[in-house]
Protein backbone atom coordinates (compact mmCIF):
# COMPACT_ATOMS: atom_id res chain seq x y z
CA UNK A 1 0.00 0.00 0.00
CA UNK A 2 1.36 3.57 -0.82
CA UNK A 3 1.17 6.49 1.55
CA UNK A 4 -1.50 8.92 0.58
CA UNK A 5 -3.98 10.56 2.88
CA UNK A 6 -6.74 7.42 2.81
CA UNK A 7 -4.05 5.27 3.95
CA UNK A 8 -3.53 7.10 7.76
CA UNK A 9 -4.34 6.56 10.78
CA UNK A 10 -4.88 6.98 14.29
CA UNK A 11 -2.77 10.58 15.13
CA UNK A 12 -1.13 10.68 11.79
CA UNK A 13 -4.81 11.02 10.47
CA UNK A 14 -5.22 13.57 12.84
CA UNK A 15 -2.13 15.73 12.30
CA UNK A 16 -3.03 15.81 8.48
CA UNK A 17 -6.68 16.82 9.12
CA UNK A 18 -5.50 19.48 11.27
CA UNK A 19 -2.38 20.30 8.52
CA UNK A 20 -5.17 20.75 5.31
CA UNK A 21 -6.98 23.36 7.12
CA UNK A 22 -3.77 25.82 7.09
CA UNK A 23 -2.54 27.61 4.20
CA UNK A 24 0.39 28.13 2.59
CA UNK A 25 2.75 30.08 4.32
CA UNK A 26 6.16 28.56 2.65
CA UNK A 27 7.66 28.53 -0.50
CA UNK A 28 10.62 25.69 -0.53
CA UNK A 29 12.81 25.73 -3.66
CA UNK A 30 14.34 21.86 -3.05
CA UNK A 31 12.74 18.95 -2.94
CA UNK A 32 15.36 16.68 -2.16
CA UNK A 33 16.05 14.67 0.68
CA UNK A 34 17.89 17.24 3.53
CA UNK A 35 14.80 19.72 3.88
CA UNK A 36 12.47 16.72 3.74
CA UNK A 37 14.43 15.22 6.82
CA UNK A 38 15.14 19.32 8.47
CA UNK A 39 12.97 22.14 7.36
CA UNK A 40 9.91 20.39 6.58
CA UNK A 41 10.05 18.46 9.48
CA UNK A 42 11.13 21.12 11.93
CA UNK A 43 7.88 22.72 10.48
CA UNK A 44 5.74 20.06 10.80
CA UNK A 45 6.79 19.96 14.31
CA UNK A 46 6.13 23.71 14.74
CA UNK A 47 2.92 23.22 13.40
CA UNK A 48 1.97 20.32 15.69
CA UNK A 49 2.32 22.51 18.50
CA UNK A 50 0.16 25.11 17.12
CA UNK A 51 2.59 27.94 16.62
CA UNK A 52 3.05 28.21 13.67
CA UNK A 53 -0.05 27.22 11.60
CA UNK A 54 1.11 27.06 7.65
CA UNK A 55 2.11 24.74 5.53
CA UNK A 56 4.94 24.55 2.18
CA UNK A 57 4.53 24.56 -1.49
CA UNK A 58 7.28 22.32 -2.69
CA UNK A 59 9.28 23.67 -5.95
CA UNK A 60 12.04 21.59 -7.62
CA UNK A 61 14.69 24.09 -8.61
CA UNK A 62 15.73 21.99 -11.58
CA UNK A 63 14.22 19.53 -14.23
CA UNK A 64 16.19 16.26 -13.17
CA UNK A 65 13.63 17.04 -9.70
CA UNK A 66 10.79 16.78 -11.76
CA UNK A 67 10.23 12.80 -10.54
CA UNK A 68 10.30 13.97 -6.35
CA UNK A 69 7.35 16.32 -7.27
CA UNK A 70 5.30 13.43 -8.87
CA UNK A 71 5.87 11.39 -6.18
CA UNK A 72 5.09 14.21 -3.29
CA UNK A 73 2.07 14.60 -5.28
CA UNK A 74 1.00 11.37 -5.56
CA UNK A 75 1.41 10.80 -1.57
CA UNK A 76 -0.71 13.87 -1.18
CA UNK A 77 2.66 16.00 0.47
CA UNK A 78 2.68 13.17 3.20
CA UNK A 79 6.40 11.36 3.60
CA UNK A 80 7.67 9.52 7.01
CA UNK A 81 10.97 10.76 8.60
CA UNK A 82 12.52 7.54 10.48
CA UNK A 83 14.92 9.33 13.51
CA UNK A 84 17.64 6.69 14.42
CA UNK A 85 20.52 7.71 16.42
CA UNK A 86 21.93 8.10 20.07
CA UNK A 87 20.93 10.83 22.67
CA UNK A 88 22.53 11.21 26.07
CA UNK A 89 23.96 7.43 25.19
CA UNK A 90 20.26 5.86 25.27
CA UNK A 91 18.95 4.34 21.50
CA UNK A 92 16.49 6.30 19.71
CA UNK A 93 14.26 4.89 17.11
CA UNK A 94 11.03 6.04 16.10
CA UNK A 95 9.27 7.03 12.77
CA UNK A 96 6.78 10.41 12.17
CA UNK A 97 4.65 10.66 9.17
CA UNK A 98 5.61 14.44 7.98
CA UNK A 99 2.18 16.52 6.84
CA UNK A 100 3.59 20.24 6.49
CA UNK A 101 3.72 20.16 2.78
CA UNK A 102 0.66 21.00 1.06
CA UNK A 103 1.64 21.31 -2.85
CA UNK A 104 4.44 20.33 -5.34
CA UNK A 105 5.42 22.50 -8.61
CA UNK A 106 7.30 20.94 -11.31
CA UNK A 107 9.29 24.80 -11.83
CA UNK A 108 9.62 23.31 -15.59
CA UNK A 109 6.13 22.49 -16.42
CA UNK A 110 3.95 24.87 -13.67
CA UNK A 111 5.83 27.80 -13.46
CA UNK A 112 3.02 30.09 -13.63
CA UNK A 113 1.61 28.03 -10.83
CA UNK A 114 4.78 29.03 -9.19
CA UNK A 115 4.64 33.20 -9.61
CA UNK A 116 1.06 32.85 -8.26
CA UNK A 117 2.27 31.92 -5.14
CA UNK A 118 5.03 35.00 -5.06
CA UNK A 119 1.59 37.01 -5.61
CA UNK A 120 -0.40 35.91 -2.52
CA UNK A 121 0.01 37.58 0.93
CA UNK A 122 -0.05 34.79 2.39
CA UNK A 123 3.39 33.73 1.68
CA UNK A 124 5.89 34.90 4.35
CA UNK A 125 9.15 32.64 3.94
CA UNK A 126 10.82 31.55 1.18
CA UNK A 127 13.30 28.41 2.09
CA UNK A 128 15.69 26.93 -0.09
CA UNK A 129 18.68 24.03 -0.53
CA UNK A 130 19.72 24.03 -4.07
CA UNK A 131 23.07 22.47 -3.15
CA UNK A 132 26.15 24.95 -2.53
CA UNK A 133 26.41 24.67 -6.49
CA UNK A 134 22.69 26.28 -6.69
CA UNK A 135 23.80 29.39 -5.61
CA UNK A 136 25.66 31.11 -8.23
CA UNK A 137 25.48 33.41 -10.75
CA UNK A 138 24.81 33.36 -14.59
CA UNK A 139 23.67 36.02 -16.52
CA UNK A 140 20.76 34.84 -17.99
CA UNK A 141 17.91 37.26 -19.98
CA UNK A 142 15.06 38.34 -18.56
CA UNK A 143 12.69 35.86 -18.16
CA UNK A 144 8.88 35.15 -19.52
CA UNK A 145 5.99 34.34 -16.89
CA UNK A 146 6.23 31.09 -18.66
CA UNK A 147 9.36 29.78 -18.90
CA UNK A 148 11.55 29.74 -15.60
CA UNK A 149 15.34 30.96 -15.33
CA UNK A 150 17.86 27.77 -15.01
CA UNK A 151 19.30 29.13 -11.61
CA UNK A 152 18.15 29.56 -8.44
CA UNK A 153 19.06 33.25 -7.68
CA UNK A 154 17.30 34.03 -11.07
CA UNK A 155 14.29 32.04 -10.38
CA UNK A 156 13.88 34.00 -7.01
CA UNK A 157 14.47 37.07 -8.39
CA UNK A 158 11.90 36.66 -10.73
CA UNK A 159 9.72 35.67 -7.83
CA UNK A 160 9.92 38.46 -6.03
CA UNK A 161 10.00 40.86 -9.09
CA UNK A 162 6.10 39.10 -9.20
CA UNK A 163 5.41 39.90 -5.86
CA UNK A 164 6.40 43.45 -5.98
CA UNK A 165 4.48 44.15 -9.26
CA UNK A 166 1.34 42.34 -7.10
CA UNK A 167 1.38 43.72 -3.76
CA UNK A 168 3.67 46.48 -4.23
CA UNK A 169 4.64 48.63 -0.50
CA UNK A 170 2.29 47.38 0.97
CA UNK A 171 3.07 45.80 3.90
CA UNK A 172 1.65 41.81 3.13
CA UNK A 173 4.58 42.59 0.41
CA UNK A 174 7.27 41.01 3.08
CA UNK A 175 8.77 37.99 2.21
CA UNK A 176 11.93 36.54 4.29
CA UNK A 177 14.17 34.60 2.38
CA UNK A 178 15.93 31.42 4.60
CA UNK A 179 18.59 29.74 2.46
CA UNK A 180 19.98 26.91 3.99
CA UNK A 181 23.44 25.72 1.27
CA UNK A 182 26.35 25.03 3.17
CA UNK A 183 27.85 28.21 2.30
CA UNK A 184 29.38 30.92 3.93
CA UNK A 185 27.27 33.60 3.97
CA UNK A 186 24.44 32.21 1.86
CA UNK A 187 21.83 35.01 2.37
CA UNK A 188 23.68 37.94 1.91
CA UNK A 189 25.71 35.83 -1.05
CA UNK A 190 21.83 35.14 -2.57
CA UNK A 191 20.78 38.75 -2.03
CA UNK A 192 24.00 40.16 -3.92
CA UNK A 193 23.07 37.64 -6.63
CA UNK A 194 19.19 38.73 -6.93
CA UNK A 195 20.55 42.34 -7.17
CA UNK A 196 22.60 41.41 -9.96
CA UNK A 197 20.13 40.27 -12.09
CA UNK A 198 17.87 42.94 -10.82
CA UNK A 199 20.04 45.40 -13.00
CA UNK A 200 20.78 42.98 -15.59
CA UNK A 201 17.07 43.02 -16.20
CA UNK A 202 16.63 46.50 -15.52
CA UNK A 203 13.34 46.14 -12.83
CA UNK A 204 13.45 49.54 -12.21
CA UNK A 205 14.64 51.90 -9.36
CA UNK A 206 11.69 51.62 -7.66
CA UNK A 207 12.32 47.56 -7.22
CA UNK A 208 15.41 48.35 -6.20
CA UNK A 209 14.64 50.18 -3.12
CA UNK A 210 11.70 47.95 -2.76
CA UNK A 211 13.65 44.83 -2.12
CA UNK A 212 15.93 46.01 0.61
CA UNK A 213 12.74 47.20 2.55
CA UNK A 214 10.65 44.72 2.25
CA UNK A 215 12.83 41.27 1.65
CA UNK A 216 15.17 39.94 4.47
CA UNK A 217 17.60 37.62 3.66
CA UNK A 218 18.51 35.68 6.39
CA UNK A 219 22.18 34.03 6.95
CA UNK A 220 21.77 30.13 8.41
CA UNK A 221 23.78 27.39 9.38
CA UNK A 222 22.17 23.74 8.86
CA UNK A 223 23.25 20.56 10.93
CA UNK A 224 21.92 17.52 10.69
CA UNK A 225 22.65 14.23 8.69
CA UNK A 226 19.66 13.13 6.09
CA UNK A 227 20.29 10.23 4.44
CA UNK A 228 17.62 7.99 1.80
CA UNK A 229 14.98 5.13 3.82
CA UNK A 230 16.64 1.87 3.23
CA UNK A 231 14.08 -0.34 4.36
CA UNK A 232 15.31 -0.92 7.33
CA UNK A 233 13.05 -1.09 9.86
CA UNK A 234 10.06 -1.95 7.64
CA UNK A 235 7.27 0.36 7.15
CA UNK A 236 3.86 -0.52 7.08
CA UNK A 237 3.29 1.18 3.80
CA UNK A 238 4.98 2.19 0.15
CA UNK A 239 7.08 5.64 0.69
CA UNK A 240 9.19 7.08 -2.10
CA UNK A 241 9.92 9.99 0.04
CA UNK A 242 11.15 8.33 3.32
CA UNK A 243 14.01 10.33 5.22
CA UNK A 244 16.39 8.61 7.89
CA UNK A 245 17.72 11.25 10.48
CA UNK A 246 19.65 11.12 13.17
CA UNK A 247 18.38 12.72 16.48
CA UNK A 248 20.29 15.61 16.27
CA UNK A 249 19.95 18.68 14.42
CA UNK A 250 20.96 22.59 14.72
CA UNK A 251 19.81 25.25 12.81
CA UNK A 252 21.59 28.55 13.36
CA UNK A 253 19.74 31.76 11.97
CA UNK A 254 20.58 35.41 11.80
CA UNK A 255 17.42 36.49 11.35
CA UNK A 256 15.25 39.68 12.73
CA UNK A 257 12.31 39.42 15.71
CA UNK A 258 9.98 38.91 12.65
CA UNK A 259 10.84 35.28 11.75
CA UNK A 260 11.56 34.80 15.08
CA UNK A 261 7.88 35.57 15.46
CA UNK A 262 6.56 33.76 12.86
CA UNK A 263 8.60 30.55 13.51
CA UNK A 264 8.94 30.37 17.41
CA UNK A 265 11.22 27.12 17.08
CA UNK A 266 12.96 28.28 20.33
CA UNK A 267 9.76 28.28 22.66
CA UNK A 268 8.40 24.75 21.97
CA UNK A 269 11.99 23.18 22.29
CA UNK A 270 13.55 22.61 19.05
CA UNK A 271 16.89 23.27 18.89
CA UNK A 272 16.82 26.33 16.35
CA UNK A 273 18.95 29.38 17.72
CA UNK A 274 18.00 33.46 16.27
CA UNK A 275 21.29 35.49 17.00
CA UNK A 276 22.56 38.60 15.33
CA UNK A 277 26.11 36.69 14.67
CA UNK A 278 25.96 32.89 13.70
CA UNK A 279 30.03 32.27 13.49
CA UNK A 280 30.55 31.25 16.65
CA UNK A 281 28.22 28.04 15.10
CA UNK A 282 30.18 27.85 11.79
CA UNK A 283 33.36 27.75 13.81
CA UNK A 284 32.58 24.82 15.76
CA UNK A 285 30.67 23.00 13.35
CA UNK A 286 33.72 23.59 11.00
CA UNK A 287 36.55 22.41 13.68
CA UNK A 288 35.07 20.06 15.83
CA UNK A 289 32.80 18.49 13.70
CA UNK A 290 34.06 18.68 9.81
CA UNK A 291 37.54 18.82 11.19
CA UNK A 292 37.77 15.95 13.16
CA UNK A 293 35.83 14.34 10.08
CA UNK A 294 38.52 15.35 8.09
CA UNK A 295 41.19 14.09 10.59
CA UNK A 296 39.79 10.91 10.73
CA UNK A 297 39.15 9.95 7.73
CA UNK A 298 42.66 9.08 5.77
CA UNK A 299 43.97 6.99 9.49
CA UNK A 300 40.68 5.21 8.93
CA UNK A 301 41.29 3.84 5.31
CA UNK A 302 45.29 3.47 6.42
CA UNK A 303 43.77 1.18 8.77
CA UNK A 304 41.55 -1.24 6.55
CA UNK A 305 38.42 0.43 8.38
CA UNK A 306 35.18 1.75 6.03
CA UNK A 307 33.00 3.82 8.12
CA UNK A 308 32.85 6.47 10.62
CA UNK A 309 31.48 4.05 12.98
CA UNK A 310 34.67 1.63 12.11
CA UNK A 311 36.98 4.46 13.95
CA UNK A 312 34.98 4.87 16.86
CA UNK A 313 34.45 0.75 17.23
CA UNK A 314 38.65 0.45 17.07
CA UNK A 315 40.19 0.81 20.20
CA UNK A 316 43.23 2.70 19.29
CA UNK A 317 41.64 5.00 16.53
CA UNK A 318 38.74 5.80 18.74
CA UNK A 319 41.14 7.03 21.53
CA UNK A 320 43.14 9.15 18.88
CA UNK A 321 39.52 11.17 18.14
CA UNK A 322 38.06 11.31 22.00
CA UNK A 323 41.79 13.38 22.62
CA UNK A 324 41.98 15.17 19.64
CA UNK A 325 38.13 16.49 19.56
CA UNK A 326 38.72 16.84 24.33
CA UNK A 327 42.53 17.73 24.07
CA UNK A 328 43.34 19.64 21.23
CA UNK A 329 40.55 21.15 19.18
CA UNK A 330 38.42 22.14 21.90
CA UNK A 331 40.71 24.11 23.62
CA UNK A 332 42.12 25.90 20.98
CA UNK A 333 38.67 26.94 19.51
CA UNK A 334 37.63 28.08 23.20
CA UNK A 335 39.35 31.59 23.01
CA UNK A 336 37.26 32.44 19.66
CA UNK A 337 33.95 32.21 20.62
CA UNK A 338 31.92 33.79 22.80
CA UNK A 339 30.30 30.78 24.53
CA UNK A 340 32.61 28.07 25.31
CA UNK A 341 29.89 26.11 27.32
CA UNK A 342 28.10 25.61 23.97
CA UNK A 343 30.91 24.58 22.18
CA UNK A 344 32.08 22.02 24.90
CA UNK A 345 28.27 20.78 24.77
CA UNK A 346 28.55 20.50 20.35
CA UNK A 347 32.01 18.59 20.70
CA UNK A 348 30.34 16.04 23.05
CA UNK A 349 27.36 15.28 20.79
CA UNK A 350 29.56 15.23 17.85
CA UNK A 351 31.44 12.37 19.65
CA UNK A 352 27.69 10.52 20.24
CA UNK A 353 26.86 11.56 16.77
CA UNK A 354 30.30 9.54 15.67
CA UNK A 355 28.82 6.56 17.37
CA UNK A 356 25.29 6.45 15.88
CA UNK A 357 24.92 2.57 15.16
CA UNK A 358 22.35 3.17 12.29
CA UNK A 359 24.08 5.67 10.02
CA UNK A 360 26.79 4.46 7.04
CA UNK A 361 28.97 7.57 6.49
CA UNK A 362 31.86 6.26 4.59
CA UNK A 363 35.38 7.69 5.39
CA UNK A 364 35.98 7.44 1.65
CA UNK A 365 33.12 10.55 1.05
CA UNK A 366 34.82 12.52 3.59
CA UNK A 367 38.26 11.43 2.34
CA UNK A 368 37.50 13.92 -1.06
CA UNK A 369 39.80 16.47 -0.96
CA UNK A 370 41.32 15.96 1.63
CA UNK A 371 44.11 18.74 1.27
CA UNK A 372 41.58 21.43 0.92
CA UNK A 373 39.45 20.60 3.52
CA UNK A 374 42.74 20.52 5.98
CA UNK A 375 43.77 23.50 4.98
CA UNK A 376 40.53 25.16 6.08
CA UNK A 377 39.13 22.71 9.13
CA UNK A 378 42.76 21.97 10.41
CA UNK A 379 45.61 24.19 9.93
CA UNK A 380 43.73 26.64 11.62
CA UNK A 381 42.91 24.66 14.60
CA UNK A 382 46.82 23.23 14.83
CA UNK A 383 48.27 26.75 14.58
CA UNK A 384 45.97 28.23 17.45
CA UNK A 385 46.58 24.96 19.28
CA UNK A 386 50.18 25.65 19.32
CA UNK A 387 50.18 29.00 20.62
CA UNK A 388 47.50 28.23 23.18
CA UNK A 389 49.62 25.28 25.01
CA UNK A 390 52.32 24.20 22.62
CA UNK A 391 51.30 20.97 21.34
CA UNK A 392 49.26 20.04 18.33
CA UNK A 393 50.71 16.44 18.22
CA UNK A 394 47.34 14.92 17.13
CA UNK A 395 46.54 17.72 14.49
CA UNK A 396 49.93 17.24 13.56
CA UNK A 397 49.52 13.38 13.04
CA UNK A 398 46.35 14.27 11.02
CA UNK A 399 48.21 16.52 8.50
CA UNK A 400 50.61 13.89 8.42
CA UNK A 401 48.11 11.09 7.52
CA UNK A 402 46.56 13.51 4.64
CA UNK A 403 50.18 14.04 3.54
CA UNK A 404 50.88 9.87 3.60
CA UNK A 405 47.86 9.16 1.89
CA UNK A 406 49.19 11.34 -1.19
CA UNK A 407 52.61 9.72 -1.15
CA UNK A 408 53.85 7.84 -4.52
CA UNK A 409 52.36 4.58 -4.42
CA UNK A 410 49.78 5.25 -1.51
CA UNK A 411 46.94 5.96 -3.88
CA UNK A 412 44.58 3.25 -2.30
CA UNK A 413 44.21 5.27 0.77
CA UNK A 414 43.67 8.42 -1.23
CA UNK A 415 40.65 9.97 -2.80
CA UNK A 416 40.38 13.12 -5.34
CA UNK A 417 42.10 16.44 -4.93
CA UNK A 418 42.53 19.28 -6.93
CA UNK A 419 46.00 19.81 -5.11
CA UNK A 420 46.80 16.31 -4.91
CA UNK A 421 49.85 16.50 -8.14
CA UNK A 422 51.24 19.52 -6.23
CA UNK A 423 51.79 17.36 -2.57
CA UNK A 424 52.68 14.04 -4.49
CA UNK A 425 55.54 15.86 -6.50
CA UNK A 426 57.32 17.10 -2.52
CA UNK A 427 57.55 13.60 -1.91
CA UNK A 428 61.20 12.91 -1.91
CA UNK A 429 63.03 9.89 -0.88
CA UNK A 430 64.58 11.49 2.01
CA UNK A 431 62.10 11.71 5.02
CA UNK A 432 63.56 15.29 6.41
CA UNK A 433 63.33 16.48 2.72
CA UNK A 434 59.60 15.66 2.20
CA UNK A 435 58.13 17.31 5.23
CA UNK A 436 60.60 21.10 4.69
CA UNK A 437 58.88 20.44 0.88
CA UNK A 438 55.37 19.96 1.67
CA UNK A 439 55.01 21.96 5.22
CA UNK A 440 56.61 25.07 3.81
CA UNK A 441 53.89 25.46 1.19
CA UNK A 442 51.90 27.92 1.28
CA UNK A 443 50.10 26.63 -1.65
CA UNK A 444 48.92 23.56 0.28
CA UNK A 445 48.19 25.02 3.74
CA UNK A 446 47.88 29.05 3.39
CA UNK A 447 50.80 29.51 5.66
CA UNK A 448 54.49 27.82 6.23
CA UNK A 449 53.99 24.94 8.76
CA UNK A 450 57.28 24.84 9.50
CA UNK A 451 57.27 27.78 11.49
CA UNK A 452 54.98 26.65 13.70
CA UNK A 453 57.00 24.71 16.30
CA UNK A 454 56.92 21.30 17.14
CA UNK A 455 54.64 20.95 13.77
CA UNK A 456 58.10 19.76 11.42
CA UNK A 457 59.50 17.30 14.32
CA UNK A 458 55.94 15.80 14.86
CA UNK A 459 55.45 15.35 11.31
CA UNK A 460 58.43 13.47 10.54
CA UNK A 461 57.91 11.58 14.14
CA UNK A 462 54.31 10.54 12.62
CA UNK A 463 54.84 9.66 9.59
CA UNK A 464 58.54 7.68 10.05
CA UNK A 465 56.30 5.53 12.94
CA UNK A 466 53.45 4.77 10.89
CA UNK A 467 56.13 3.59 7.43
CA UNK A 468 57.85 1.07 9.90
CA UNK A 469 55.26 0.41 11.79
CA UNK A 470 51.86 1.49 10.47
CA UNK A 471 49.84 4.00 10.81
CA UNK A 472 47.74 2.69 13.82
CA UNK A 473 51.03 1.87 16.05
CA UNK A 474 51.99 5.58 14.70
CA UNK A 475 48.89 6.80 16.48
CA UNK A 476 49.46 4.45 19.47
CA UNK A 477 52.97 5.90 19.91
CA UNK A 478 51.18 9.86 19.87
Amino acid sequence: MRLHAGALEGEARASFERARAMPVRVVQIGEGIFLRGFVDWLVHRLNESGAFQGRIAVVNPRPSGAHHIQQWQEQDGLYTVLVRGLRDGRSVQYAEVVTSVARAYDSTRAWEQVLELARDPLVEIAVSNTTELGIRYEPVPRPTADVPPATYPAKLTQFLYERYAALGWQEESRLIVVPCELIDDNGQRLRSMVERHAADWQLGKDFDRWLPARVEFCDTLVDRIVTPYTGDPPLAYEDHLAVTVEPYYLFAIRGSDRLKSLWPFEDVGLNVHYADDIRDFRLQKLRALNGTHTALANLGLMAGLETVLDVMKHPTLSRYVHQLVEEEIVPATEPRVSQPERLRAFARDVLERFQNPYLEHRLRSIAMNAISKARIRLVPTLVDAVERSGDARRLTAAVAAICLAYRPGMEHTAEPDPAAERLRGWWQNDLSASAQAILSDTALWSTDLTQVPGVLEGWVRFVDTALRQGPVQAVASL
